[in-house]
């Protein structure tokens, strides 16, 4: 009922945007391809930090040039699954059942069967949806009786799932707003490939990014006739990469002076330049709406003393990496392209939350979500446009890995830990062995390497953090509406976790 509801909205909201009168090609809905890096920091890309990134990322380069950089752009958790779940949900990460750290396979979905996702959001207005690699979402595996022996073998260069070729997942992407699925649940058991409901294939870690990308590509092919007549396609494109394990394939090796971290992240760039190559060779790189960012900061993994020691610094000039509630572990690249729309060469310092996706949308195509959808999710839509946003995010709560908490409204950010949260020195018990204040409280227009703790100077401005965050959670959103329910009892101080 949506489509029909909102289809002649959508003319009026295309004409009003381009100030003219509404022509048979403006009618097409535009193409999304929405690509998310996995462990990539904001300094990995040349174009966002020139001076300090030593990597080659030419296809970046480019969407950037095309298209317009957010430099204040955030994921709601500084780690894998509670990022994602906010992503796709439009609601903060620790509002669910997932108070710290990530989940492995093989259990309850964290999205609720009847909870909305940016892939409903585009079925109900007339896309066709795809999910194209990584998920770290939970799912249930469902083994036959016929292959309840059978036993995947351990073989070096693969990252199994403990289930066979054959294992039907009832409960996976495409029960949760997507038409089609091809990709793994998380990174250690890559090497088993679900389409759709079934795993049906076992492949090497290094085979595992170019089998994505020509996925992907594969899927463009497929769908160009149909997106020129009107009929679009959402592709949410889950990189596995730059994650561990660090496998660039044999081609990218040695095309780094960082060896192979530096390679794979040079990988991670040429898949992207594969996608937008599909979308120029099909004639659709002018209505389609790119966005490339990533779940998190790098990882440890990466061994980052050694590339800041080679003059590569993976998180710029922040704090921290993932994890942490540092900047480092949340603030992410951002990037959005389409030349119908954005302005090439432009740059935005508008606050926004990889869960804003939903509401921009929504907007976009002026559909009401209803009261228990995205309820941490606000518009961005005119930022795209360059212009001033209607009721700009004010504040965002970020999460660690171990589920503590940090607050930023306007200038102020407080952290409800004595360290990182995460896994930079120093880790919290360090930094409370160390003596350090049990808070920190940084002005990030001043200090935003996060290195001077004002907490003892502003204890006004503290107090009102901390009764902000309280009113955030308390209410079940941050956004105007109803008050929403928590699936979880939320502990703002983590008394309850010491790591």
């Amino acid at each position: 009922m949506y489509r029909v509801k909102y289809s002649f909205l959508w003319i009026i909201l295309v004409g009003i945007i381009s100030g003219c009168s509404v022509s048979p090609a403006e009618k097409i809905k535009p193409n999304v391809v929405l690509i998310l890096a996995d462990d990539m920091g904001y300094g990995e890309i040349e174009a966002l930090d020139p001076e300090r990134s030593k990597i080659p990322t030419p296809s970046l380069n480019q969407l950037a040039a095309e298209g317009m950089i957010f430099t204040d752009a955030h994921t709601s958790s500084s780690v894998c699954t509670p990022s994602r779940y906010a992503m796709l949900t439009g609601r903060y990460n620790w509002r669910s059942r997932l108070q710290d750290g990530v989940i492995l396979g093989g259990e309850e979905p964290l999205i609720a069967p009847d909870r909305m996702t940016l892939g409903h959001l585009f079925q109900n207005n007339g896309y066709s949806t795809a999910l194209v690699g990584k998920w770290h979402l939970d799912y249930h595996y469902e083994v036959p009786e016929s292959l309840m022996e059978v036993k995947p073998k351990k073989q070096e260069g693969r990252k199994l799932a403990d289930v066979p070729v054959g294992t039907r997942i009832p409960d996976g992407p495409i029960t949760r707003g997507f038409d089609t699925f091809y990709g793994f649940h998380h990174s250690r058991a890559m090497s088993s490939i679900v389409r759709n409901d079934e795993i049906v294939d076992e492949i090497d870690v290094i085979d595992v990014l170019p089998s994505l990308t020509n996925e992907v590509v594969n899927l463009i092919d497929q769908k160009a006739e149909a997106a020129k007549n009107g009929q679009p396609f959402f592709i949410y494109f889950a990189q596995n990469s730059p994650h561990t394990p660090i496998a660039p394939a044999k081609e990218w090796i040695g095309k780094t002076d960082l060896g192979e971290y530096g390679d794979f992240v040079a990988q991670t760039d040429g898949s992207v330049g594969t996608v937008l190559e599909a979308l120029e060779r099909n004639g659709l790189a002018e209505n389609t709406i790119v966005i490339f960012s990533a779940d998190n900061g790098t990882s440890k993994s990466a061994d980052i003393e050694a590339l800041q020691a080679q003059g590569h610094y993976p998180s710029a000039w922040m704090r921290g990496s993932k994890a942490d509630l540092w900047d480092g572990g949340h603030r992410v690249p951002f990037i959005a392209r389409w030349p119908q729309q954005i302005e090439a060469k432009a740059e935005s310092n508008h606050l926004v939350c990889l869960s804003d996706l939903m509401a921009t949308f929504a907007e976009y195509f002026s559909y009401d979500l209803p009261e228990n959808t995205g309820e941490d999710s606000q518009s961005f839509l005119n930022a795209l446009y360059g212009k001033s946003v209607n009721n700009p995010r004010q504040e965002i709560v970020h999460h660690s890995i171990d589920g503590k908490f940090s607050i930023r409204k306007g200038e102020w950010k407080l952290l409800l830990a004595p360290g990182s949260g995460g896994w930079t020195s120093p880790k919290d018990l360090e930094a409370s062995a160390l003596g350090l204040p049990e808070m920190q409280l940084y002005n990030m227009n001043e200090d935003i390497g996060e290195a001077e703790n004002l907490i003892e100077q502003y204890p006004e401005k503290v107090d009102s953090l901390v009764a902000t965050l309280k009113k955030l959670v308390d209410r079940g959103r941050s956004t105007e509406g109803l008050p929403q329910t928590n699936d979880a009892v939320i502990d703002i101080w983590k008394n309850q976790i010491e790591k």
